[in-house]
């Protein structure tokens, strides 16, 4: 499928799992519908995990979620706009970003700009396509590959150095040295509350080095 000239494959949320990366985070699991080799996951946080493993599952609570909210909405309420699908379209300093395509009364479809987590649990609830931007899709797949292929030989080899490319800590670091728990513990929980987990896992490394 093309959207706006740029190619994109459909996926599935094959699961959520608990994640190592950062507190409080689950890896969302998301498959190529036609390849189900080809998998990435994608950090979110606690409240979206459980809506979407409730979509996945049938374990949904009494009272109605934000994203069982907005969906009702389209499928039930407002029939003359229709929720078309979602896509993944965009990686950058460690977020992805999402749309949730909407089609007009005329016709005409417009985006709604939305994290994956919420954008995957509205169309779990909906019932339409999920779409992943092709290019980035398989470059997270290189990616997530060697990542786990490094930590599995890291694991393996207890004399094993660091690389010489690896990537040094941002100098940052250095100034969470300075802070306390408490204020580490707040910048943490500021960087899940914005998906920019890469950070949160970085804050998660000195509070670990504390013992705390």
């Amino acid at each position: 499928m093309r959207i706006n000239d740029i190619e994109y494959i459909e996926v599935e949320v094959l699961d959520v799992r608990s994640s190592s990366q950062a507190t409080e985070a689950f890896s969302m699991i998301v498959v190529d519908k036609f390849n189900k080799h080809h998998y990435i996951p994608i950090i979110i946080g606690l409240n979206e995990a459980r809506a979407i493993l409730g979509e996945l599952h049938g374990r949904l609570p009494q009272r109605p979620l934000t994203h069982t909210l907005f969906a009702d909405l389209f499928t039930d309420h407002i029939p003359d706009y229709n929720l078309e699908f979602v896509s993944i379209d965009e990686y950058s300093e460690g977020i992805y970003y999402a749309s949730i395509v909407i089609q007009s009364p005329t016709g005409t479809y417009f985006n709604v700009d939305a994290r994956p987590s919420d954008a995957v649990a509205i169309a779990l609830r909906a019932k339409v396509h999920i779409f992943f931007q092709k290019k980035l899709f398989e470059d997270q797949m290189q990616i997530a590959r060697r990542k786990s292929e490094y930590e599995s030989d890291s694991f393996s080899n207890e004399d094993l150095s660091v690389p010489q490319n690896a990537v040094s800590q941002p100098s940052a670091t250095t100034e969470w040295e300075t802070m306390s728990m408490s204020e580490l513990r707040d910048l943490l929980q500021n960087a899940i509350d914005e998906e920019n987990y890469e950070l949160a896992a970085k804050i998660q490394e000195e509070i670990d080095k504390r013992g705390a």
